[in-house]
Order: C-alpha cells, then structure tokens, then sequence
C-alpha cells in the first residue's frame, strides 16, 4: 500500500511539474511574438540608385581602334575632359595634306589681291620701251627701202622681209603693252572673286576634316565622375552598333528610380514623403517624390522576390534624398515606401 501512495505522488508531481513548464512555454511564445503594427505604406516598389544627372553611357562617333584611354573608373573629370583616343592617322594625314593646300590657295589669292610688284612693273615698261624702239627702228627701215627701189637699189624681195619685220615688231609692242596695262590696273573683279572662293573652298575642306578628327577624341559632356570603361586599348569602338565605351556621371546628388507596378501607379503623387531602403539592412533614408513618369512602361528592376513578374506595366518614379545618403554606387537595387 505504501508502494501504491508513494507511485501516485510521484505521478502528480511529474504532472505538476509539467503544467509548470507548459505555463512556461506558453508565456515566452506570446512574449516573444510581434505586436501587429498598421501599414506604413501607401506603396512599395523596388528601383535602383541613380545620379540627379543620369548617368551617360558614352558612345564613339566613328568605327575605328581605340589607341589609347585617358582614364580610370573613379577618375574626376570636367566637362570637355578627354576619355579616350580612337586610331585616326589616316584623316590625320588628310589633314595635314588640306591645310597646306589651304595655305597655298591663300598665298595665290594674297598675289591676285595686292597686284603685280613695282618691280614687275618696272620691268614689264622697259620692255615696252626697247620693242617701241625696235619697232621705230624697223618703221625707218622700211620707209628707206621704199624710197630706194624706184632707183631700182633695193629688192622686191627685200622690202616685203623689211615690211614683214616691221610688223613683227609693231605685235610684239602691242602684246607688252597690254601686259603693262594689266600690271598696272590689277586682277579683275572676277579673278578676285575666284581667287577668294579657292581659298574658302580649300578652308572648308580642312576644316570638315578638323571636325572628323575632333571624332576621334571621346569627351564627356558632363562634370563628374568616371563609372566603369568599358573598353581598353587595341579593342573596337563598335560606334555603328551603338556600343558604350565610357560611363560618366554627377554623383553629388543622387536619386532612386523606382518602378510602381500598374496597380498602384495612380496612388503616388508629386511631394508625397517616401523612404528608402536596402534588403537586409535596417536603414532608412527619407525623400520626396520629385517626378512622374506620363507614360508607363515595361519592367525593368527585379526584385528578389520569385514570384515577381517582369513582364508588367510600371511607372517610373523619382525619389530625391532629404539627405545625402552616403557612399552609394549607381545601379544598386534598393526598395521604396511611399508612405501613407
């Protein structure tokens, strides 16, 4: 009998002690269960860091080699700063080959433009006077030989060479003449003309070739920071199929673009306070709606979320920091809250 008591208190004591434990557990599971809280968020979307600028993706203007990059992601660069060289010694060459043809066009117009020299004129006169006296002097020739054949002294031969002689020298007055005239009144309004539009057209071609080089040289068009080369020396520019060589951008201020799907896409509003955050951390950065896309589009951002459609209509939303968030790289995904 004492055997029997003694098995049932161990018996309620091995009960009691397991409504004890049982109490226990129970308590911590509701201790340790969240509150519910309300939803803070009109709207959530997923969207990537972006610079306030956007950031370029910098294509060549023409097919060629690259020859040499100028710089390094990271690198702070102003606008018009180099990025990098295509291989160009063939316009080069052309170049140089039109500029010197310019120079010369120039330098025949400046000849047509100031006129002969006083020396030329000088000389082109003298001439002019030793033919005048070459020409009197067969005159006087043949005017005695004339008189000179009634007496029968002088040849009918002789006097057709002395009057063809005469001629001769009379011709030769008239064309020097004329050349001095030339020299003193200078080129004529047409030759001026032409002169000068050689020399444009020489400039032109030089200049179209100035402007094919120039191609050669990528610039940014922007201040601010080199994101990623994306191609080094000896490799194509690949300009005919739109290939990016160099990404630049403004990181001073930074922005999320964010992609509301097509249901929510009319409960956003410029101003409306949002916040920002990464998966995983527990972070949050607050902004303001700053621009609304018109026109929605297609997907462009996953989220890590499987069951995530990519194949929805969304609309772009802007969001711009209340505070510089930091050191952020542009393209990292990110998640927004529009809050209620």
């Amino acid at each position: 009998m004492m055997a029997g008591k003694r098995r049932r208190a161990l018996i309620g004591s091995a009960i009691a002690g397991l409504a004890i434990i049982g109490g226990a557990l129970a308590f911590h599971r509701v201790a340790a269960d969240p509150l519910p809280v309300p939803d803070r968020y009109r709207v959530t979307a997923s969207g990537r860091i972006d610079a306030a600028s956007e950031a370029r993706f910098l294509v060549a203007e023409r097919d060629a080699r690259i020859a040499e990059t100028l710089v390094r992601p990271g690198d702070r660069i102003a606008a018009g700063d180099p990025l990098l060289r295509l291989a160009c010694d063939d316009v080069a060459a052309e170049l140089a080959a039109a500029r010197s043809s310019a120079a010369a066009e120039a330098a025949k117009a400046r000849l047509v433009l100031a006129g002969p020299r006083r020396e030329d004129r000088a000389q082109a006169d003298a001439r002019v006077a030793a033919l005048a006296a070459r020409a009197a002097d067969a005159d006087d020739q043949l005017r005695r030989a004339e008189a000179l054949r009634a007496s029968g002294f002088v040849s009918g031969r002789r006097l057709s060479a002395l009057a063809a002689d005469a001629a001769s020298r009379a011709a030769d007055l008239q064309v020097a003449k004329a050349g001095a005239d030339a020299m003193r009144n200078g080129a004529r309004v047409d030759e001026r003309a032409g002169a000068l539009a050689s020399v444009a057209s020489a400039r032109a071609s030089a200049d179209a070739l100035s402007a094919r080089l120039a191609k050669c040289t990528l610039r940014s068009p922007v201040a601010g920071l080199v994101l990623k080369v994306l191609r080094r020396e000896g490799e194509f520019s690949g300009s005919s199929t739109g290939t990016p060589l160099v990404v630049v951008g403004d990181l001073t201020r930074l922005i999320v673009r964010a992609e509301v799907a097509d249901r929510d896409a009319a409960n956003v509003h410029l101003g409306a306070s949002a916040e920002v955050w990464i998966d995983g951390q527990p972070q949050r950065w607050h902004g303001r709606v700053v621009e609304l896309a018109a026109l929605m589009g297609r997907k462009t951002s996953r989220s890590l979320d499987p069951a995530d459609r990519f194949d929805r209509d969304v609309r772009e939303v802007l969001v711009a920091f209340d505070q510089p968030p930091g050191t952020m790289p542009v393209g990292l995904r990110v998640n927004v809250g529009v809050l209620r």
